[in-house]
Formats: C-alpha cells, structure tokens, sequence
C-alpha cells in the first residue's frame, strides 16, 4: 500500500482527531489486537511531507492508522503509489 498525497490526508486526519503523532502511536497499540502497534517514529515517517517521508507501508501499518484515526483507509492510503506531480517553472 501507499500514502495518499505525499500523507497530506493522513495528517489533516490527525487533525481532525486532535491527535498529536504520539497520541496516535498509542492509539494503534491500545487497538492492536497484539498489543504491540506502531512506535512514534514509524508514524513520523507517514506523516512526514519531508525527506523522512515514507511513501510504501505495510496492511498492518495502514489498517492500524486508520483505525487509530477512525479514517476510512481508502481515504488515507491506496494500492498504487500518486503520480508524480508536475512542477512548472
């Protein structure tokens, strides 16, 4: 799976929740069925719209932030990566 839009739903979802990237960490483990969901840095990485930036994530990954969010994940991620945009000088 991939981020939408360089994450850009992903954050304003975090937003919408009035959830900080911590806040959401803990959410995805008090969900996870194993206990275990995902650490700050791995949803930094999502959230990110810098060089940190990861554009690939996991099912599980994405399943847990969009549970985290109450976002649909279709809203937040899809199985094909965004075009690149065209930048016009």
């Amino acid at each position: 799976m991939y981020r939408r839009n360089g994450g850009q739903p992903i954050r304003d979802a975090i937003k919408r929740a009035g959830l900080s990237i911590p806040r959401l960490a803990a959410r995805t483990k008090e969900i996870d069925p194993d206990d275990r969901g995902l650490s700050q840095a791995l949803v930094g990485f999502y959230v990110s719209d810098g060089a940190s930036g990861r554009e690939s994530v996991s099912t599980r990954t994405a399943e847990l932030m969009a549970a985290g969010l109450d976002s649909p994940i279709e809203e937040l991620f899809g199985d094909q990566p965004d075009p690149p945009s065209i930048q016009v000088s």
